[in-house]
């Protein structure tokens, strides 16, 4: 699959809530997908537990599959869209990429210019991510993201 440009960036990324992280990412091992990596039990700088309990990327056919485990006892934007089953996934987001940070600063300006809802707006070390309220028009959110590591689905 080749880069495919969007509105805030390069396509690269489908997103997905799930109850149980470790099902999942089997169930999509059967469908082909090839597991990158798995991060648990995020913290916060101070040590409490963020709103994502675990993470997991793969790669399928040239795109990056998200998967998030949200916690439960935690607000967030993903629990709305969590499957009730314990081993379903849920659409949650489409992902754009952007090369630099630069280019990610002009997608958000572009992005607040046309007066669209930012739902969350977070930074690492390592990367930028906002989600953009996308559900009115297409029933889940968009995430524009620059990460220093590139598309995930693109490593060896």
């Amino acid at each position: 699959m080749h880069a495919v440009d969007g509105p805030y960036g390069r396509f690269f990324q489908i997103g997905y809530v799930t109850r149980d992280l470790a099902a999942a990412a089997a169930r999509l091992a059967r469908m082909g997908a090839r597991q990158i990596d798995l991060f648990e039990d995020f913290k916060r700088p101070g040590g409490e537990p963020s709103a994502i309990w675990g993470l997991s990327h793969l790669a399928l056919g040239g795109a990056e599959l998200e998967l998030i485990q949200p916690r439960l006892d935690r607000p967030s934007i993903y629990l709305e869209a969590l499957p009730a089953e314990a081993d379903a996934i849920a659409l949650h987001h489409v992902g754009y990429m952007n090369p630099d940070v630069p280019a990610w600063e002009a997608a958000m300006a572009k992005i607040r210019a046309d007066g669209a809802t930012v739902a969350v707006e977070g930074a690492t070390p390592r990367a930028r991510f906002a989600y953009l309220d996308t559900r009115a028009d297409l029933s889940h959110y968009t995430e524009v993201v620059w990460r220093d590591v590139g598309s995930l689905a693109e490593r060896d």
